[in-house]
């Protein structure tokens, strides 16, 4: 089931660095090949021919650092290469001795080296080679001389490709040494202690993923697993399945076997129990063979979506048309982002026309000459404009587009940008000249009669003063390219530069035709018709880097945050990729065959480009990979003039004599979890994993990666509520329709479909036994029994409310269900048989939020009008306070204003008697409340659980709408008090942080691991402690550190049944004979094992 885009990849990959392109290699180019080829050389991979058809372990390093890291001919201050670091061992890096002069050498001492050397070399040594050289120590009398040691060894690991022999031999002879000490020769134990102290043999059981190589198994290996269900009557129990996966991984449990490593063997024994409850998702206790391939299949569907996920798509958005009149073709368009504004320019118009992202007409300027170019500033709500004129223009935007200034420039200023950092926009003129503008001298003005100058280019009174420019040693900012290495730039008419040379102003090859900040520099790059690109200083006005490499003029520029590279196009037809902190090109991106018309980075935190031609052709580019992932025709244009982005709406215009519009998705904002606001979080401790939903989709994340494992797509109407069951294997989802769909959370793939409600499903909640409640806005209440394969109620309770239920609250502990209503009634019903409990009345808005308060007879409540209330709810023995409310107060963050509360999460310390509540209200506040004196003042004491517990019983009520009616009005009179409280205790605000910048959704407070899990409407999930400190957040892009205390080395398998288990399977092996042998080479490959072209022992019989 593996993908062909990953044999695609390094197809390209390699072809890209084998040197094969149709452009003849510069020098530069040469070396860094040879630097590579040596590398991979070293490594394991063989060279740059890379003879095995798939990516090698080596290459799929270097691809996956490549991105992140930057010039190949970089090393860091340890002199390392960025690409291929050393490995050490415990964290311990290499101590460098000092050579004359105070430089530190890249020679590291010989004691460290040794002691990784090692692990490098006996990493590919797999459970048949190690199984192989105990045998032969035994048959050479536990004994091996260095000799015996390096050939027997070199013929178990010498398969790998690109292996060096005479190079590997003597690092053999080293370790032999190293080994040996002063010994004459090498014993088992000795060879086994080093393997187990230097991790050899617990990497490579550790690391296994079973589900990741059942998802893969070869065809020969699945037939042998279908005969031996046949054999078991079509199904397997969890025994017999463990007995089954333990035969088809038997190299590993050998492996544990053989250097007695009982806690990985048991931590196998763990996964393989995991795997059984994965694929078991009715928890039926056996697996037929039907189930066990769908899950396969299944799961190989996963991972491709996996490695889909991230990649941005293109579709044509036919809804956004160009229905405005047009004179001409458009020269040039601009997206003003903060304006949410797009300016274009028409050839020969004396007038900016200004549009909306969606191509609604907006203004138009008329009162200027030919505009050349425009920028928006938005610290100033400025549109600066330049003109034919040569006139530089400021219109105000939050006073209707009025001219605010106009004064000459003395040349025509064809591009410009604005930089954040030096808080000056920056234009350049088709001479190359580069100039800063003083932002206060524009808003105030020079004085009157010192707005115009006698002299040149440079003694404008509105220029910005650049410190460096100041020194008799420098000139100004000037795209032409320094004459020698220490001049910063050729002055005009100099007589060394002929008017024949592209650098003379006035042979039209200095024209600029791109600036570009580069804020994480805190730079500015420039490019232009010369060939070259410039990065410049913007506070200092000095050339930083020269890069040269196009072979044609550059026209169009883009800076890719995430990465940190400058990706640059022209009339070459190529993508050069730089690293502007050296100022090397890392790569050339071929595809095109016309000129380059524009590049956009999509998204901020994305390492994905998109470029246009004047063919009219888009090409989605990865930057990690350089693979090509989409290819776009843009079809109604005459040749493609203008290419835009809109990154706010995820949108780009492609432009001749009309726009043609483009949407796009999953751009991804760094570090946030999602691209809308998040429904709900849940985290499931057994899976661990957190279940995160938005409007159209559900996200699971791996708890201990942080990364997301799937993504289940909801497209039929608006996801409103989830719910997920208490193994972790379905998930519960209702939508805007009514209708509720059941998923495997494993796969993804939909299961079934649940009763529907006739109206959107407010509440969903997962009661145990297998039923689920679910609630909606057309007043019923519908209790599922989610093990049957058909839609089945066991009971439902219809008109509960008079108006549409809003929340709902499930307590198993007092067998009681609560909904609220926006009636401002909450109905409290008996869960077995829907039948009324109570109705509490006392709310005059909304219900919010319900929470029941285990193990106390306790239900909180909050409304629309912030306030929040402790109930008494009858169970048991008769208390005063049944049906009262004991404490009410409001949530406010002024005496002026309060803020409703929209969900709860009680926290009862049974060893402390404490009870707390987590509230997140609309603003973002979460604040912990103390409510343990209202206990006490209360007399209220925990409650017995129910002990009859009959969760199948069958019964459908009808209530009366009269009866809903009447309850509501009497709800909503005058006659009935706003939540009079018996107690006056009052209520203890433990902790109160600022969660979210938005309102708060959910809360989850969890006791394994104890946090608390908040997601809001800021599209953020957010990971606390208790008491308020930040420990994560889930995000699906960005660079924030994932802090989740949660162990990879455990299974969601409890302690109790893993050892049940085990003594069962060994109970079944001493009565059994062993399953069938799968084939070893086949697994063996799986794990990641290269390969073996030929067995150099035979293991002896017994």
């Amino acid at each position: 089931m593996a993908s062909s885009a990953g044999k695609a990849k390094s197809k390209d990959r390699r072809t890209s660095l084998s040197g094969k392109e149709p452009r003849e290699p510069e020098p530069e180019v040469d070396v860094l090949r040879t630097q590579v080829d040596s590398f991979l050389k070293s490594s394991g991979a063989n060279g740059l021919g890379l003879a095995s058809s798939d990516r090698c372990a080596t290459m799929e390093a270097l691809l996956k650092q490549y991105t992140f890291k930057g010039s190949l001919a970089m090393t860091n201050e340890e002199g390392e290469h960025l690409l291929h670091p050393q490995g050490y061992s415990n964290g311990e890096r290499p101590v460098r001795s000092r050579q004359p002069g105070g430089d530190s050498s890249n020679t590291i001492q010989p004691e460290r080296e040794r002691k990784s050397t090692g692990r490098d070399l006996l990493q590919h040594l797999d459970s048949e080679g190690l199984m192989a050289l105990k045998d032969c120590f035994r048959a050479h009398g536990d004994e091996l001389d260095p000799e015996q040691f390096t050939s027997l060894t070199w013929s178990c690991v010498g398969h790998v490709e690109g292996r060096d022999e005479r190079h590997f031999t003597a690092r053999l002879q080293e370790l032999y040494a190293q080994l040996t000490d002063e010994a004459e020769s090498l014993s088992w134990s000795a060879f086994a202690r080093y393997l187990l102290e230097e991790g050899v043999v617990s990497e490579k059981v550790r690391h296994v993923n079973m589900v990741k190589i059942l998802s893969h198994i070869e065809l020969e290996n699945i037939a042998t697993l279908a005969e031996y269900f046949r054999r078991d009557g079509g199904s397997l129990h969890l025994e017999q399945f463990v007995m089954v996966m333990k035969s088809l991984f038997h190299h590993l449990f050998d492996l544990t076997a053989l250097f007695h490593c009982q806690e990985e063997e048991r931590q196998l024994v763990a996964q393989i129990v995991s795997l059984f409850q994965l694929i078991d998702i009715n928890g039926e206790g056996t697996l037929s063979w039907e189930k066990f391939t769908t899950f396969l299949v299944d799961q190989g569907m996963v991972e491709d979506i996996a490695r889909e996920f991230n990649i941005i798509r293109f579709r044509q958005n036919s809804l956004v048309r160009d229905d405005m009149p047009h004179q001409s073709h458009m020269e040039k368009a601009f997206y003003c982002s903060t304006w949410d504004k797009i300016a274009f320019i028409e050839q020969g118009a004396k007038c900016l026309k200004l549009c909306t992202p969606d191509l609604v007409p907006y203004r138009e300027i008329r009162d200027i000459a030919q505009p050349l170019c425009v920028e928006y500033i938005e610290k100033y709500k400025y549109l600066m404009v330049s003109c034919s004129d040569q006139t530089l223009s400021f219109f105000d935007v939050d006073n209707g587009l009025k001219l605010l200034r106009r004064f000459e420039t003395k040349t025509a200023q064809i591009v410009m940008c604005w930089s954040v950092v030096a808080q000056a926009p920056f234009t350049a003129d088709y001479e190359g000249r580069i100039f800063a503008w003083d932002m206060e001298l524009v808003r105030t003005g020079v004085g009157k009669g010192e707005g115009k100058s006698e002299g040149g280019p440079w003694d404008n009174p509105y220029l910005k003063a650049i410190p460096q420019r100041h020194k008799a040693d420098t000139v100004p900012m000037r795209h032409i390219k320094p004459e020698e290495p220490d001049t910063r730039v050729v002055r005009r008419g100099n007589p060394r530069v002929k008017a024949t040379d592209p650098d003379h102003p006035n042979s039209g090859g200095t024209i600029a035709t791109m600036l570009l900040e580069l804020p994480v520099l805190q730079q500015m790059a420039s490019c232009g018709v010369d060939r070259n690109v410039m990065i410049w200083d913007v506070t200092t006005g000095l050339l930083r880097q020269l890069l040269e490499g196009h072979q044609m003029g550059v026209r169009c520029m883009a800076f890719a945050a995430s990465n940190k590279v400058l990706v640059t196009g022209g009339f070459d037809y190529n993508l050069f990729v730089w690293n502007p902190y050296v100022g090397t090109s890392t790569h050339v991106i071929r595809g095109h065959v016309a000129p380059i018309v524009g590049i956009e980075v999509l998204g901020a935190a994305s390492n994905q480009i998109v470029s246009a031609d004047s063919e009219g052709v888009l090409k989605t580019w990865d930057l990690g990979t350089y693979q090509l992932i989409q290819n776009i025709i843009v079809d109604g244009l005459l040749s493609l003039r203008v290419f835009v982005s809109v990154p706010t709406h995820k949108r780009i215009f492609a432009a001749d004599r009309k726009f043609i519009a483009y949407d796009y998705q999953n751009a991804g904002v760094a570090d946030q979890t999602d691209d809308a606001p998040i429904l709900k979080a849940t985290f499931h401790h057994l899976r661990r994993v957190f279940f995160t939903a938005c409007t159209t989709h559900l996200r699971i994340w791996d708890a201990v990666t942080g990364g997301i494992k799937c993504m289940i797509p909801h497209r039929d109407a608006e996801i409103i509520s989830f719910s997920v069951d208490d193994r972790g294997q379905k998930v519960f989802v209702g939508d805007h329709d009514g209708e509720i769909w059941v998923y495997n959370s494993t796969t993804g793939c939909v299961i079934k479909k649940m009763t529907a409600h006739s109206k959107e499903v407010s509440g969903l909640l997962y009661c145990g036994d297998r039923n689920v409640i679910s609630v909606s806005w057309d007043t019923h209440i519908f209790v599922h029994d989610e093990s049957s394969e058909t839609p089945r109620l066991w009971r439902s309770a219809k008109n509960v409310h008079h108006g549409d239920i809003t929340c709902v609250a499930f307590s198993r502990h007092l067998g009681l269900v609560a909904t609220g209503s926006i009636d401002c009634v909450i109905s409290v019903r008996e869960y077995e048989r829907l039948r009324p409990v109570s109705s509490l009345l006392g709310h005059k808005s909304e219900i919010l939020a319900l929470a029941f308060v285990e193990p106390f007879p306790l239900l909180a409540s909050t409304d629309a009008g912030g306030n929040v209330a402790i109930w008494m709810v009858p169970f048991g023995a008769r208390h005063k306070h049944d049906n009262k409310v004991l404490i009410r107060f409001i949530n406010t963050h002024s005496l002026e204003h309060p803020t409703p509360v929209g969900c709860l999460a009680p926290l009862c310390e049974a060893d402390s008697e404490r009870f707390l509540m987590y509230a997140g209200d609309e603003s973002g506040e979460l604040r912990v409340w103390d409510f343990s004196a209202v206990l006490t003042a209360g007399n209220v004491v925990p409650s017995s659980p129910k002990s009859e517990w009959e969760p199948h019983k069958v019964e459908y009520l009808q209530i009366p709408p009269h009866i809903t009616a009447s309850v509501a009005k009497k709800a909503a009179a005058l006659e009935t008090p706003e939540l009079p409280a018996c107690l006056s205790e009052k209520v203890v605000q433990m902790h109160s942080w600022r969660a979210h910048t938005e309102g708060i959704r959910s809360i989850e407070v969890c006791s394994l691991p104890a946090c608390c899990v908040t997601a809001g409407s800021d599209h953020m999930v957010k990971v606390w402690s208790r008491h308020g400190e930040l420990l994560t957040v889930l995000r699906a892009y960005g660079q924030t550190h994932w802090n989740f205390p949660m162990k990879a080395e455990t299974f969601g398998v409890d302690v109790e049944t893993l050892s049940h288990v085990l003594r069962q399977v060994g109970e079944l092996e001493k009565r059994k004979s062993r399953p069938p042998v799968f084939l070893t080479q086949d697994t063996r490959s799986t794990v990641g094992s290269p390969k073996r072209a030929s067995k150099p022992f035979v293991r002896p019989h017994a």
